[in-house]
């Protein structure tokens, strides 16, 4: 799936992050103690019995039940949500409240329920190949996918399922009512609820799911998480100081249960940290209105008018309404190697690459001046990749930029254990080799673990 150029994260959930990434508490079920005396031996003994679960999920996990005064919260809580976005519900949401080793669990099995869905006969493989050339990681599949699963289970506070359109929430059982923090995270999620409602986002996912290309996912969910995390906002910016301190005390302790590669959350800050500065200023220009409208690109106007995640990283692109360059990419004849994949660069793909061998300063700087791109994937018999890829540039200078990225990029990773010129470009060698050039129109990029095919197609790289 061209979900993006290397990220595995396009997410059928849209989720209230938590602080930090996530909890393995262990929250106990309630049971009660039945006394059996036994007259033969006089012993006593001591049965557990548990309680009937209220309901199952599609997993088996058990849901807790609501009592009447959360249903009652949850409803304040709708027309508090529907006061701040200005549009109003047009039938209740459906939720899942979970315990919260059970919602992660739920967040793990329900990413491994879709993976052979999503991922192709030895796509994965290739995936994971990729990241591993790109200098990424240096994981195996299996030990890529279990960190993912990881991922899944730890990163989610709560979530809204844009397909089954159902919001999912941690809370503690035997509880009369939703505490402060949980609430704020049912906000959140009520927000995505009331999204889905008007904005048609599981028609949208759905698009881009059958057209097989997620390049309008980043910059969509970072408007649709700004808008949530700005009601959320609303809500606990009334908080006096007794409040305060009763929130931060009933936030879980969320940890993940082992060390998660830092790149993961690349997308993350496109969505909680960039998405909210860009809606600040949609919603300072226009109020909340402004918002809406962009929210409704999808219904109005269709999927390729929505959002780039280079207009997220820099707003006055949004303003302008800055499109990404749309240009051809000849495919090139080597022998033994078939086209596998092909599909377009953004500005996410591009930070997704860079930022932790060059820092988020120096990659999104040279993101924010793309002008376009495209990649294509070829693989030979033995599963080996080579992997093209052509940018260009809103102008000559950024075209520049983004080439003395790749090269920081490239000059900062001691894999490379060489570098030598090599038709006009700069050729890495190592387990990968990376070859990159630059004329007044294009950069061109070619990874590939054999240097002799580098060699062999030395001829064809211009041609690009």
């Amino acid at each position: 799936m061209k979900k993006f150029l290397l990220s595995f994260l396009v997410l059928v959930l849209v989720s209230c992050s938590s602080a930090e990434p996530a909890a393995n508490n262990i929250v106990e079920e309630s049971s009660e103690e039945v006394q059996i005396e036994d007259t033969t031996t006089t012993s006593t003994t001591t049965t557990t019995v548990a309680d009937e679960p209220f309901a199952l999920d599609e997993f088996g996990l058990e849901l807790v039940e609501p009592p009447f005064e959360i249903e009652e919260q949850i409803t304040e809580l709708m027309q508090f949500v529907e006061k701040w976005v200005g549009l109003e519900f047009k039938e209740n949401p459906e939720y899942h409240f979970y315990s919260l080793n059970n919602y992660q669990e739920y967040n793990a099995l329900s990413f491994l329920d879709n993976f052979e869905e999503d991922y192709e006969e030895d796509e994965w493989n290739r995936a994971v190949l990729s990241e591993n050339m790109w200098g990424l990681n240096n994981l195996t599949p299996d030990e890529l996918l279990n960190l993912q699963v990881e991922f899944q289970r730890c990163f989610s506070a709560g979530s809204y399922n844009l397909l089954d359109k159902i919001l999912r929430v941690p809370i503690k059982k035997n509880q009369k009512k939703l505490n402060l923090y949980e609430q704020s995270v049912v906000i959140h999620e009520l927000v995505h609820s009331l999204q889905g409602q008007h904005f048609e986002t599981d028609n949208w996912y759905q698009e881009m799911d059958d057209l097989d290309d997620f390049t309008y996912y980043p910059g969509f969910v970072s408007l649709m998480e700004a808008q949530a995390d700005y009601v959320e906002g609303k809500w606990t910016s009334s908080f006096d100081e007794y409040d305060r301190q009763s929130f931060n005390s009933q936030i879980p302790n969320i940890t993940c249960r082992v060390s998660l590669p830092s790149y993961f959350y690349i997308p993350a800050e496109l969505y909680y940290n960039f998405g909210p500065l860009l809606a600040k200023q949609i919603i300072k220009n226009g109020k909340m209105d402004a918002l809406n409208t962009a929210l409704f690109g999808y219904v109005k106007n269709g999927l390729n008018t929505l959002p780039t995640s280079e207009q997220i990283y820099e707003p006055d692109k949004f303003f302008i309404d800055e499109r990404y360059e749309e240009f051809s990419v000849e495919s090139i004849d080597v022998d033994g190697y078939t086209l596998i994949d092909e599909g377009s660069i953004g500005a996410l793909d591009l930070v997704y690459l860079m930022q932790d061998k060059i820092g988020q300063k120096n990659a999104v700087n040279a993101a924010i001046g793309i002008g376009g791109g495209y990649w294509k994937d070829y693989v030979d018999a033995s599963e080996n990749l080579l992997m093209t890829l052509k940018l260009t540039g809103d102008d000559q200078v950024e075209l520049q930029e983004i080439h003395d990225a790749f090269i920081l990029w490239a000059d900062a990773q001691p894999r490379f254990n060489n570098k030598e010129t090599l038709v006009g470009g700069s050729l890495y060698l190592g387990d990968t080799n990376f070859w990159i050039s630059l004329d007044k129109s294009f950069i061109r990029i070619v990874l590939s673990q054999d240097i002799d095919l580098l060699n062999t197609i030395s001829n064809k790289l211009n041609d690009l």
